[in-house]
Order: structure tokens, then C-alpha cells, then sequence
């Protein structure tokens, strides 16, 4: 029955957490800004294998860098209210409602109650951004399809 208790705060955290993440950092800007980082990374080694000057490889660096840090910013940016919620759950609500339970038995394993939901918490997470990535990268996928096909169309049309 504890154990049940535990996963559920997890997965309800997890949940939460997750939403956050997606509504403060704009996910399509992440994507649209990695796509940019890699065509400019693709940039900077073909300028690389052509023997470019130092100046300006030097430049098309720092442009990457900016947009990688850019791109990291947008995603951290949850971090300042996620993080704060983990530490509240952790040291205080877990242990008001679980004040006489430090361990768990779960098929004969013992686990700290805290441990517990550490591992709920990060299995559910990664499976929830695993799924949520794949489905993500399909709509990508389709929207650009679409968008092809629309232009192919326009195209034929003149």
C-alpha cells in the first residue's frame, strides 16, 4: 500500500513536472533551433575540409555556440520552478506522509521510501519524454511532408 502511495506521488510529480517543462519552454523553438545548430554545424566542417580561414571558422563557431546556448537557456528555464517542486515533495511531503515507513519491501528488495521514488520518477520521466519525443518528431515529420506537398501543388498550379 506505501509503495503504491510513493509511485503515485512520483508519477503525479512526474507529470507535473513535465507539463511545466512543456508549457515554459516553447518545444517547437527547441526543435526549429537545433535543426538551425546542425545546419550550422554541417557548415563549419564543410568550411573545415575546404581549408577556410581561421577568422572566419572562428566566426561560424561562435554563431553554433550562440544558438546552442540559446537553445539551452529555453530548455532550462523549467528548472527554476521543477526543481524547487522536487525539493519540496522530497524533504517535505514525502516524509509527513510517510513518517513511519523509512523502508520499503518490494519483492523481498528493501528500498528507502525516497529511493523509491527517485527510481519512479526518473523510469516514468525518461519513458514519458521517450514516448512524447517519437511522437513529436512524427507531427515534425507529417508537418513537413504536408508542407512539401503543398508546395509541390502551388508549384504545378502556376
Amino acid at each position: 500500500m506505501i509503495a503504491e502511495l510513493v509511485a503515485l506521488v512520483a508519477i503525479l510529480y512526474t507529470l507535473l513536472s513535465f507539463v511545466i517543462q512543456r508549457k515554459m519552454a516553447n518545444m517547437k523553438k527547441v526543435y526549429e533551433m537545433q535543426e538551425m545548430i546542425k545546419a550550422k554545424s554541417k557548415e563549419l566542417n564543410e568550411m573545415v575540409k575546404r581549408g577556410a580561414k581561421n577568422e572566419e571558422l572562428m566566426a561560424k563557431q561562435k554563431e553554433v555556440m550562440s544558438l546552442a546556448s540559446s537553445s539551452m537557456m529555453n530548455q532550462m528555464k523549467p528548472m527554476i520552478i521543477i526543481l524547487p517542486l522536487f525539493f519540496v515533495v522530497y524533504y517535505w511531503l514525502l516524509p509527513i506522509l510517510f513518517p513511519t515507513h523509512p523502508m520499503l519491501i518490494i519483492d523481498g528488495l528493501k528500498l528507502a521510501y525516497t529511493a523509491f521514488f527517485i527510481l519512479i520518477v526518473f523510469v516514468f520521466g525518461m519513458a514519458l519524454s521517450f514516448s512524447v519525443l517519437a511522437i513529436d518528431k512524427a507531427k515534425a515529420k507529417k508537418a513537413k511532408q504536408a508542407e512539401a506537398l503543398a508546395k509541390e501543388a502551388q508549384e504545378a498550379g502556376r
